[in-house]
């Protein structure tokens, strides 16, 4: 048996999941520290976490994701634009809406943000146990929720913004920075966490609680064209060359090759 742990967030803080939800999670990874023969995580982090929680470390392997970077073309971008009524800059994040992802501070870094000209472009499903309708009032307008998005929509919302910003404090992985590194979109997301992992040294790492350093941050990075492109195409070539699909496919061959040949369940 190989189970894969995409991450252990609930463990942290438990009320940041629905209490269904909290109780499928902790009997899952009851089950996967007695039973399986090897585990796979995508990230250190989560390696880290099943570690502290309990998981045999000679049992653990770890299996970044990947991706196949496909550029979003001009007409597709300019089409996402109309689509949503965007016709000047724009800030990107991108997820389900829930109290991990960390929100409310970017929209507290975002009210502060020298230019207010930008726009902040949230994508993705409404989620659980957050609420930011005073935030999104206050911005009057300066932030666009424009809900679950398509692969090729999410695409182009990617290649036409000026920054991605990701400052959650826990993920798993964080697939969501290696889509933006794809599309050559300069990167801002958590110091100490899976995305930095993820974004090296081609993203601008801030502590997700420290809002004044992620509007600074921001700024920086709003005012300085040509930093955006030397860290767009940083993001690229880092993408490609460290997250293929085909590496990631290569790595899951051999532990399931490598449970294979011992045999043997845990005892």
């Amino acid at each position: 048996l190989v189970v894969t742990v995409h991450d252990l967030a609930f463990t942290h803080d438990p009320t940041q999941f629905t209490r269904r939800g909290v109780a499928f999670f902790r009997r899952a990874i009851e089950l996967a520290r007695r039973d399986a023969t090897l585990v796979i995580a995508p990230s250190q982090a989560t390696i880290d976490d099943c570690r502290a929680h309990g998981f045999d470390p000679e049992r653990l392997r770890l299996v970044p994701w990947g991706i196949e970077p496909r550029p979003a073309s001009e007409a597709e971008v300019a089409a996402f634009r109309a689509d949503h009524g965007l016709d000047g800059r724009y800030v990107l994040w991108a997820g389900t809406i829930e109290p991990r992802k960390n929100l409310p501070a970017l929209l507290d870094a975002f009210a502060g943000l020298a230019d207010d000209d930008v726009h902040l472009v949230l994508a993705g499903p409404q989620g659980w146990n957050e609420d930011l309708t005073s935030r999104l009032t206050a911005l009057r307008g300066r932030v666009r929720p424009v809900g679950f998005l398509t692969p090729e929509h999410l695409r182009a919302a990617y290649a036409g913004a000026e920054v991605f910003c990701f400052p959650s404090r826990r993920e798993g992985f964080g697939l969501p920075v290696l889509e933006a590194m794809a599309q050559g979109t300069p990167v801002v997301t958590s110091s100490g966490t899976a995305t930095a992992e993820v974004a090296g040294d081609a993203g601008v790492l801030v502590d997700p609680d420290d809002v004044d350093g992620l509007r600074d941050a921001l700024d920086a990075l709003l005012a300085d064209p040509s930093r955006r492109t030397r860290l767009g195409a940083a993001g690229l070539e880092r993408a490609r060359r460290h997250f293929s699909w085909s590496a990631t496919a290569a790595a899951l061959d051999a532990v399931y090759r490598e449970a294979a040949s011992t045999g043997d369940a845990p005892s």
